[in-house]
This record gives structure tokens, C-alpha cells and sequence, in this order.
């Protein structure tokens, strides 16, 4: 598949494509977040025993992921509610977490 000649310089692109990276790590923590939000919710109303059933057949977690994912909202959920973000440390290293950081962080070895 041929492309059109770009009118942009390959630092344009390469500025493009670090934009969409950084991107692409806010958006990767602020879901963990949500989804931890959600998974710690849903096991505070699951009867004791159910959890683990509940987390295989309705969402195909295992444990370990439920469990990074909820360490990950009690870690950075409040964070990012926060009305003043800009202000508080931990912010400015969310903001500089990249896709591979954020891979890295929720992998599930097995």
C-alpha cells in the first residue's frame, strides 16, 4: 500500500506520534482507575465466597488483574477526582506514564 508524500517533516510526525503516546498512558491509568472503581464496588456488594466466581464469569479477570486494578484506584482514584490535580506531585508522574509504562503496570504473567 503506497502512501502520499507527507508535507510534514519527520519531526512533525515524531512529535505527533510522542503526543499520541502520552496520550495513550492518561487514557490507559484514568480506565485502570474506573475499572478498579467498579471491581472494589462490585466485590463490597458480592456476598463473601462469590468474588472470585463473579470476577472469572463476568468480567474475565483473574485475581492478580482484579487486584492491580483495585490497588491501582486506591493509589490514584483520589488523584484524579481531585479538584486542584495540578497542584498535587503524584499528577505530574501519572502524566509522564507512557503506553509500555501502563502495559507494564496491569500485565498478568498467568
Amino acid at each position: 500500500m503506497k502512501m502520499a508524500i507527507s508535507n510534514k517533516t519527520p519531526e512533525q510526525i515524531a512529535s505527533e506520534i510522542n503526543f499520541i503516546k502520552e496520550e495513550s498512558g492518561k487514557m490507559l491509568l484514568t480506565n485502570a482507575v474506573e475499572i478498579g472503581r467498579r471491581l472494589t464496588e462490585a466485590k463490597e456488594l458480592l456476598p463473601h465466597g462469590e468474588w472470585l466466581k463473579w470476577l472469572t464469569e463476568s468480567v474475565s479477570y483473574s485475581r492478580s488483574t482484579a487486584c492491580r486494578l483495585m490497588k491501582t484506584f486506591r493509589e490514584y482514584g483520589s488523584i484524579l477526582s481531585s479538584p486542584d490535580e495540578e497542584e498535587s506531585p503524584n499528577v505530574a508522574s501519572m502524566q509522564h506514564l507512557n503506553y509500555t509504562q501502563g502495559l507494564i503496570l496491569f500485565w498478568d504473567p498467568g
